[in-house]
């Protein structure tokens, strides 16, 4: 309401805004109609996250997430420039309107630096490309400094001064690339088949992880190293990696530190790293010598979930098809002469970010829709009826969550865009349920039925 160019009009009960008159940021544009409007973190909560905000206590991450002091922190602008910019910061997306990249450089400069914030490289490069051609730029000026690792990031709301953000080396250690989530490492691993025939990646294992069964993280011999409630996972650099949904890379690893000052989440994906960890060594470096009794111990805690249950592998290209538990195994073991890399790595990335959805919070799932391409829903598509957290987590009266999608009061299923393939899931039977969910409201809004005949995804087992 405070944006509006004009009166706005309300509902009687003056909780709805139904009418008035706007001027969408990044795009320059009059808005009419207040639902073509998105209220828009300026500095996107999943990127404040990576940013450090991961390590800010409960308190002062609801204080940045309402904080309506400062006019530019949530702004009105076009739903449609919303989502292109989903949480890519001045790097990786430029307001439409090149007239207001001055006020849209100098306002997420100043948010970063009011709240203690780092920025990457990339990203001050391109604030200080933007603000190079301003008739003003903000007082303090940009400047790149050395940042502490992440688990020394303020847990307090940092002071409202125009201070300039520090800098890290790049995406936490990562390198930038593309892929299915926005800041994924750029896919580097191949095979190379050995006398046996076994598919070998290229890379290195990691040098620890959970020994399965047991609260022990080891090392690659099984030798004890400290509790798995005092490992954080760092990269080949040694900095502290943040809590997200981008796979595990070479030179991911444990290292004791004290989890003191961390969510529930934190500690929960700290957790999730070290349990991938192992599973990724035995189907990338070690397949030659692991049993199926080791594996059936390894994969114990996406049983317990039922992750990645079933194979399918009729589908009529490779991307269709996925694998389940055994079938990666099978794989594995028997992957007569191919690079097998491909299924692999899909399978370890659904994988560990399926039990990163199941053993952490709704916030923590809200990031990670931040951090995916637009309309992709990572904990939602996996349709998870009952969260079961790690039990070392939470109490004894509080070990399921249950989960209900989310609908408008309306009883209206909210439009999940395209966001499905017939490839995510098991069989005919579920693909039918969830077309006939958002058919009659949205058609066939993730294109599932190619033929039009009124029956999505014929290639699935029990399809008509």
């Amino acid at each position: 309401m405070h944006e509006a160019a004009e009166s706005v009009f309300l509902r009687d009960d003056g909780c709805l805004v139904t009418g008035g008159t706007w001027l969408a940021e990044f795009t320059g544009v009059v808005v009419s109609d207040p639902g073509d409007l998105d209220i828009d973190h300026f500095v996107p909560l999943a990127n404040a996250h990576r940013s450090g905000a991961w390590a800010w206590s409960a308190e002062t991450k609801r204080s940045y997430y309402n904080d309506l002091s400062d006019p530019q922190h949530l702004i009105a602008v076009t739903a449609s420039a919303n989502r292109s910019k989903g949480s890519r910061g001045p790097d990786e997306w430029k307001p439409p309107d090149s007239s207001y990249w001055c006020q849209y450089a100098y306002s997420w400069a100043d948010i970063k630096a009011r709240w203690g914030l780092t920025v990457t490289n990339s990203e001050m490069n391109a604030l200080e490309a933007m603000l190079g051609g301003c008739d003003v730029a903000p007082s303090a000026g940009i400047t790149t400094t050395t940042v502490a690792p992440a688990t020394t990031a303020s847990t307090t709301t940092a002071p409202q001064v125009a201070t300039p953000p520090t800098a890290t080396g790049g995406n936490g250690g990562q390198p930038d690339g593309g892929g299915a989530g926005k800041g994924r490492p750029a896919d580097k691993y191949a095979c190379n088949i050995d006398s046996l025939g076994y598919c070998i990646f290229t890379g290195a294992p990691h040098e620890t992880g959970l020994d399965p069964g047991t609260d022990d993280i080891v090392d690659r011999d099984g030798n004890f190293l400290f509790p798995a409630d005092e490992a954080v996972v760092v990269n080949a650099q040694g900095q502290v990696l943040s809590a997200r949904g981008t796979p595990a890379f070479d030179g991911d690893d444990l290292q004791r530190a004290s989890q003191d000052g961390l969510s529930e989440d934190e500690k929960a994906f700290q957790r999730v790293m070290a349990i991938m960890f192992p599973i990724r060594n035995a189907l990338m470096y070690d397949i030659a010598a692991v049993t199926q009794t080791e594996w059936d111990l390894l994969v114990s805690e996406l049983k317990e979930r039922e992750i990645k249950e079933t194979t399918f592998t009729s589908g009529p290209t490779p991307k269709d098809n996925y694998y389940g538990r055994q079938g990666i195994f099978n794989l594995a073991k028997t992957p007569g002469g191919r690079d097998i890399h491909h299924d692999v790595m899909k399978f370890l990335e659904e994988a560990g970010l399926y039990l990163l959805c199941h053993v952490t919070t709704n916030d923590f799932g809200e990031m990670l829709q931040e951090t995916h391409p637009e309309g992709h829903d990572p904990c939602r598509e996996v349709e998870i009826s009952t969260r079961i957290p790690f039990a070392h987590l939470v109490s004894a009266t509080a070990t399921t969550t249950t989960v209900t999608p989310p609908a408008t009061t309306s009883g209206v299923p909210d439009n999940p865009g395209n966001t499905k393939n017939c490839s995510d899931f098991s069989n005919y039977a579920q693909a039918k349920a969830w077309y006939d969910t958002y058919f009659p409201y949205y058609g066939d809004v993730a294109r599932l039925d190619g033929d039009n005949d009124g029956e999505p995804c014929g290639s699935l087992p029990g399809a008509p």
